[in-house]
């Protein structure tokens, strides 16, 4: 019923892109950052640290996974 009601008043309620209710993220495609991001060369020490550590163990601890993944996306390279 929530969800019913809730698409009634916003015909666009289930996508981002025209939803008056989401804030619209200007979300980036730069595949040079990405690149640089999976090689750990962003030049922040943090986050090259655990991307070198996944691409020599195969395992970050699940705090790292959050900061890297938080770095990618909303924290500076906002890339989706």
């Amino acid at each position: 019923e929530f969800f019913y009601t809730t698409a009634t008043n916003n015909p666009r309620f289930d996508k981002m892109e025209g939803n008056p209710i989401c804030v619209q993220i200007p979300w980036d495609k730069n595949p040079e950052a990405l690149a640089k991001w999976a090689e750990g060369r962003t030049g922040f020490p943090w986050i090259d640290a655990i991307m070198t550590q996944l691409r020599q163990e195969g395992w970050i601890h699940h705090l790292a996974r959050h900061a890297v993944a938080c770095f990618l996306t909303r924290g500076d390279l906002w890339i989706s």
